[in-house]
């Protein structure tokens, strides 16, 4: 077919289950596509681009739809996207997982999630210590009159233990492709899955409606941040449902916290060291490499980094004693204090480095108590620690010396799904995120 022909055709093209909007204080509009995703910005071109195609009544093809734009933005903007721009836009609309083909079934669209992705869903099924965590958790508080609501199923594990140790009922809220696998395993583990108790909701949890007594609410909703997969909105907005009822949440409790160590070994030691030194012409062996590396440290954004480093208990030393930077109960969330000197993750901190720290970085971690004497944390060295966390890494501009003081400045962003963090040094700022 030729290009021609193909952009006469009607765009059959629905917007993915799951996507969400919100205008932020600066006017501007931000959207996710599901609760395990980041945000990005929408451009009103784009908005406008994705509304044309979810009106039905409209059979558009490529070619109408600069036309619409210009008649939307008449006297507002003129420099609107033509028809090739127009093209190349929906084609990564699809490719984001935001448009997807009318054929195309959802689940396949969810697929690209990342909690959607089987090799994600066996991680976290693999973790010895979480998995052995969560069963004993829910093996002290269910029985047989147990209602349980699993928040963010996956492939069902912790609705299948509730079912094996005998909950009277369990409703599953899972809105990633990952759904499709829960039906299948338990029937392999001749768990029951009628009606009667067992319901699985394949959508997002804000638009689930939910008719039960409730007297339990599991979930694990946790990334490397601990908030990144939107654990405080979700389990508020469940909360608020069951105002003035006796309901147990597992878990109870998320504790963050914050570290300096000095990398000793670790495939990520020559970036961290590279960052740190490269100014100095002696990174490198030939002068044009120290050369190129210090015109490219001088050029690219390098404020701002961090990245989930994964570690072994012999691959750092401490230098810090470990900082709370905040914690919350999750039996549910309640609503912060709009007063930032009453929020509990906006505050500043001042550390003292205990040892030199060669190769030092920051790095952020968690730890959950599920129940009042079981926890879960996300770095290796900890007694609770499960292995398929990795904590934050900040890597820092400098070498630390013993006795040096630090500053940690925190918070946690309006969207409660990524906590900031600045670290200075004698007022210079070393490291963020």
């Amino acid at each position: 077919m030729s290009k021609q022909n193909t952009k006469q055709k009607i765009l059959k093209l629905k917007v993915a289950k799951g996507l969400r909007f919100r205008i932020a204080e600066d006017g501007n509009s931000y959207a996710s596509i599901s609760s395990s995703s980041g945000e990005f910005y929408m451009a009103p071109e784009v908005l406008s681009i994705i509304s044309l195609l979810s009106n039905k009544n409209l059979n558009l093809t490529l070619k109408d739809i600069p036309k619409h734009l210009n008649n939307h933005f008449k006297n507002v903007s003129t420099n609107l996207p033509l028809e090739e721009e127009c093209e190349a836009l929906i084609d990564d609309l699809v490719g984001a997982g935001i448009l997807i083909k009318e054929n195309d079934s959802q689940s396949k669209h969810m697929q690209s999630d990342g909690f959607g992705d089987p090799w994600a869903q066996w991680t976290m099924l693999a973790d010895k210590y979480r998995s052995e965590a969560y069963f004993n958790s829910l093996k002290k508080n269910i029985n047989s009159s147990s209602i349980v609501l699993d928040v963010g199923s996956g492939t069902g594990f912790l609705s299948g233990i509730s079912l094996h140790l005998g909950a009277k009922k369990v409703i599953a809220i899972e809105e990633t492709s990952a759904a499709n696998n829960i039906k299948p395993i338990f029937q392999k583990l001749d768990l029951q899955t009628s009606n009667k108790n067992f319901v699985l909701h394949n959508m997002n949890s804000f638009d689930v409606k939910l008719n039960d007594d409730i007297t339990i609410v599991v979930s694990e909703l946790f990334g490397n941040d601990p908030f990144q997969e939107g654990v405080i909105p979700t389990l508020r907005e469940i909360g608020s449902r069951f105002f003035n009822k006796t309901i147990t949440y597992i878990p109870k409790k998320v504790t963050v916290f914050f570290d300096i160590v000095d990398i000793q070994s670790n495939p990520a030691l020559h970036r961290i060291q590279a960052f740190q030194n490269f100014k100095n012409k002696e990174f490198f062996k030939e002068t044009f490499l120290n050369d190129f590396l210090i015109s490219a440290g001088n050029t690219l954004d390098l404020e701002d980094i961090s990245f989930s480093l994964s570690l072994g208990k012999s691959d750092f030393d401490k230098a810090t004693k470990s900082s709370v930077i905040g914690e919350t109960r999750l039996d549910p969330p309640p609503y912060f204090s709009k007063d930032l000197n009453k929020h509990p993750f906006i505050g500043k901190k001042s550390i003292t480095i205990n040892k030199d720290c060669q190769n030092a970085i920051a790095l952020i971690w968690f730890r959950v108590e599920l129940t009042d004497d079981i926890f879960i944390s996300s770095l290796v060295s900890e007694n609770d620690a499960c292995a398929h966390w990795s904590p934050i890494a900040i890597p820092l501009k400098k070498s630390l010396k013993e006795n040096d003081i630090l500053e940690i400045q925190h918070q946690l962003n309006d969207e409660e799904n990524y906590i900031h963090c600045n670290i200075y040094h004698n007022k210079e700022k070393i490291g963020s995120r």
